[in-house]
């Protein structure tokens, strides 16, 4: 994934939706829960899974703690009807919710995701 320096936000996750079409929704948000920027293909409520997101953020930190293995950067969650991956770094996280068709995907977003964080101020 190619940022340019003067890129936006919403033009970073417009970019990541665009490359991995199994993505249906991003959501830029804060470890206070949050939701700071988000383009989803359906109607979702952003703020609740911002929030929701914000909680397993600071379960994975936790646990990553606990068992001695370094800060955790990504993790994330299979459900029935899909996947959501959540990518974090410092005081903000970016998640993504996708559908089952993107099992073979799951790293490229992993990955996709960590360098957007990176980039996003």
């Amino acid at each position: 994934m190619v940022v340019s320096m003067g890129e936006s936000t919403e033009e970073i996750i417009a970019s990541i939706m665009d490359k991995i079409p199994e993505i249906e929704g991003i959501i830029l948000f804060d470890t206070d829960g949050n939701a700071l920027v988000s383009q989803t293909i359906t109607q979702m409520r952003h703020a609740e899974i911002a929030k929701n997101a914000a909680v397993i953020i600071d379960a994975a930190k936790k646990l990553s703690q606990s068992i001695e293995k370094g800060d955790a950067s990504v993790t994330y969650v299979e459900s029935e009807n899909g996947f959501t991956v959540v990518a974090f770094s410092g005081k903000k996280g970016l998640l993504a919710i996708t559908g089952k068709d993107a099992t073979n995907s799951l790293g490229l977003i992993m990955r996709n995701l960590k360098l957007a964080l990176s980039k996003i101020k």
